[in-house]
């Protein structure tokens, strides 16, 4: 990322907190760590150049050769974007365990408004982050846990507290340790901001425009969309095999 990119994600990303009504991301209980100065936005490990976690049978991080590439577009507070991951999870995991597909997720945040200040979607989407990068191994498993009925919050509401999200993480395996990043701070460019709070306003600037619009879900099948109907079990699997050479 340059310096001059790197000076407007932090604009946007400062920007919209202020949109949504909260100018600072606190920590539990008000604290707030001492920042770490870093000369560029931090970027998850296993992060491509789209803004997306690339998961194939070759493991996080890496596109398997000649796969089909699957991009989901998701905000953790979108409900649909909730179903669409409880409807075709399993087939997405099984399709990517048996080689030839790659699913790359791409966690945005696009209803921190939706939140009532808390900016749920960018905490949320930072925590995701953080075990891409650090525990890239537990990072599909906590996509489908923050996804989960009876996990996901709805819109309106304060969403899960960072004390909830790393009960969440912590749940299908990713260690205290990591999940005690999850509110970890960084300055930059004079910003005090959650660690990849920069990649994710950058990532969610990535989310292909379809009629002029945005929107989560978005699922590409390679430089497709994918417009069947996601809420029955098979469809979106049966399109991706499809495309399969």
């Amino acid at each position: 990322m340059t310096r001059r990119s790197l000076a407007l994600v932090t604009a946007v990303a400062v920007g919209a907190l202020l949109l949504a009504g909260c100018a600072e991301v606190k920590t539990p209980g008000g604290t707030k760590p001492t920042p770490v100065p870093v000369t560029e936005a931090p970027t998850p490990a296993t992060a491509d150049a789209t803004g997306g976690i690339p998961v194939s049978s070759l493991g996080v991080g890496t596109v398997g050769a000649g796969d089909v590439v699957v991009s989901v577009y998701f905000d953790v507070m979108c409900p649909y974007c909730g179903l669409l991951d409880q409807i075709n999870g399993p087939d997405l995991a099984e399709l990517v365990a048996a080689g030839g597909v790659t699913v790359v997720y791409h966690p945005v945040s696009i209803l921190d408004a939706a939140s009532q200040g808390t900016a749920y979607s960018t905490r949320a989407t930072n925590a995701l982050a953080v075990v891409a990068d650090q525990e890239p191994e537990h990072f599909v498993a906590f996509v489908s846990a923050i996804l989960a009925d009876g996990t996901q919050p709805a819109e309106g509401t304060g969403g899960l507290s960072d004390d909830q999200i790393a009960t969440v993480a912590q749940s299908v395996g990713v260690s205290k340790k990591v999940t005690d990043q999850f509110t970890g701070l960084i300055e930059l460019d004079g910003q005090v901001l959650r660690t990849f709070e920069p990649w994710v306003v950058e990532a969610t600037s990535m989310i292909p425009v379809q009629n002029g619009k945005v929107g989560t879900p978005t699922v590409m099948i390679g430089d497709q969309q994918f417009v069947g109907n996601f809420l029955e079990a098979g469809h979106l699997r049966a399109s991706i095999e499809a495309a399969k050479p």
